[in-house]
């Protein structure tokens, strides 16, 4: 999930208000605005729904006072969210909600509260006995999270004793806004990233978990949010830091280091660009090195594996000094199709009317009779890796090995997804394979490849830059390694 919390506070009676929400890793944001000029506002809501839509296109919701408006699918057209503001003149534009998401909500209570979920619950059956539940008792785990929060925040006037139990809770980032007041806090583990930003002037203020944003509003100056930090925005004293709880031990996803976060983003002042191309660079450095891997050429298939593939590539021109750095597998670039492969691609509109196949166009030149590396970003259902195996024997490769560059997904929360795990490929296998080695064989017969290489939590996190030790991994991956 990706959320963004903007505020304008600038001097007048007349105070405009929106958030941008989203569950499960995805685009969001929220302003507060206290000027009277609304297309200067819009063009904050837009350019953000914009430049934060890589994080889902498959449910988008806005909520503006009593105005609900959502809808399956991307993010409508410019004109028709300026249509909200035009057709309903009558609203004050205090407060709104709203999300771009890869799924519909999980909890049922997203339509009623004004929060923002970053991340996952965690120790959440016994919430229903806490002492501050009251009538949440029987609602979903959000709201019960929510209520307790808010009392300990709000109601008791507590902040340390609020922190405390959202902590306990949360891995991510939550928001919320209650009172004309917007409450963000990261949790301790500093699980997502999360930026704050000001302009130049102190008329602007924003939270959001990508500082990409920094492009489309380039007189805002962003740092990151500390772990365990405590912020809250409104328009009489703008942007502060209510607490900072102790940090022992931070564990981030890392999967913000191979998807999600966008490509122009930076992370505790690293390039996600440059981070991308050295996991490319390690993972050659040591299948290389440790492997069986045959391969003359690797390509990246879908798109976002890119720069994991430039510098896997570059690293083992170090071998073979003739591996080639260009492409070989081209996806049909134009259109107005999602190239972010997800389970929100029921249908894609990139698929041939005949076949039923993708629009995928091989080099045959390239590859013909060679053997080739397929670099994956991640395998999750296998479908992606498949369609493109189908493509490169049918152009006469003499082996197909694949290449992923994130350990394996066992676990929706390893991608923001929270589907049902038994979809993923590797899942079944947990417990079941005692190293990296056996796995691979296994997915390696399912995908019909003739080899697979997963990563590994060791040599990821030295392509991160990262210490293993403060990365998020789900337990039985943690210790997957290969024995040699």
């Amino acid at each position: 999930m990706r959320f963004v919390a903007i505020i304008n506070y600038v001097q007048t009676q007349n105070l405009i208000s929106f958030i941008i929400i989203n569950l499960s890793l995805a685009g969001i944001f929220a302003i507060a605005n206290c000027s009277t000029d609304k297309e200067d506002l819009m063009s904050y809501f837009i350019n953000s729904l914009q430049m934060l839509q890589h994080r889902g296109k498959a449910y988008w919701k806005v909520i503006i006072d009593n105005l609900v408006s959502s809808g399956m699918g991307p993010i409508p057209a410019d004109g028709s969210i300026l249509k909200i503001v035009e057709n309903n003149s009558n609203f004050e534009f205090k407060l709104g909600l709203g999300y771009l998401s890869k799924r519909s909500p999980r909890f049922k209570s997203m339509n009623k509260i004004s929060v923002i979920l970053d991340g996952f619950f965690v120790d959440i059956e016994k919430l229903h006995l806490h002492p501050l539940v009251g009538d949440a008792a029987s609602a979903d785990s959000l709201f019960k999270i929510y209520s307790i929060f808010k009392k300990l925040l709000i109601d008791k006037e507590n902040p340390e004793k609020a922190c405390e139990f959202l902590d306990r809770h949360l891995r991510g980032n939550l928001t919320m806004i209650s009172n004309e007041k917007i409450y963000s806090y990261r949790d301790s583990t500093g699980f997502k990233p999360l930026v704050s930003g000001t302009d130049k002037d102190n008329s602007i203020s924003i939270i959001a978990s990508e500082n990409s944003l920094r492009i489309p509003f380039p007189n805002m100056n962003f740092q990151d949010v500390k772990a365990g930090q405590l912020i809250k925005m409104d328009i009489e004293s703008g942007q502060e830091k209510l607490l900072s709880l102790p940090t022992t031990r931070t564990m981030i996803d890392p999967f913000e280091f191979i998807r999600e976060s966008h490509v122009t983003a930076t992370i505790d002042g690293k390039g996600i660009y440059e981070i991308r191309k050295k996991i490319g660079k390690v993972q050659a450095e040591f299948l290389s090195s440790h492997s069986d891997i045959d391969i003359d050429a690797a390509y990246a298939e879908p798109d976002y594996p890119r720069p994991m593939t430039l510098g896997f590539s570059a690293e083992y021109r170090h071998h073979i000094p003739k591996f080639d750095l260009g492409e070989a597998i081209i996806n049909d670039r134009y259109d107005d199709s999602d190239r972010m492969i997800d389970f929100s691609e029921n249908i894609s509109k990139n698929k041939m009317i005949t076949s039923g196949k993708s629009l995928k166009y091989i080099l045959r030149h390239k590859i013909n009779q060679k053997h080739i590396g397929l670099i994956q970003g991640t395998i999750q259902t296998g479908v992606t890796a498949k369609e493109t195996i189908y493509y490169l024997r049918k152009a006469g490769v003499k082996s197909v090995s694949v290449i992923v560059s994130y350990v394996p997904t066992v676990d929706g929360r390893q991608v923001g997804l929270y589907t049902h795990n038994r979809e993923l490929i590797a899942h079944k296998y947990i417990g079941q394979v005692p190293s990296l080695e056996e796995l691979n064989t296994k997915i390696s017969r399912e995908l019909g490849a003739d080899k697979v290489f997963y990563n590994s939590p060791s040599v990821l996190s030295k392509g991160i830059g990262i210490s293993e030790y403060n990365l998020w991994f789900p337990e039985w991956v943690r210790f997957l390694e290969y024995d040699k």
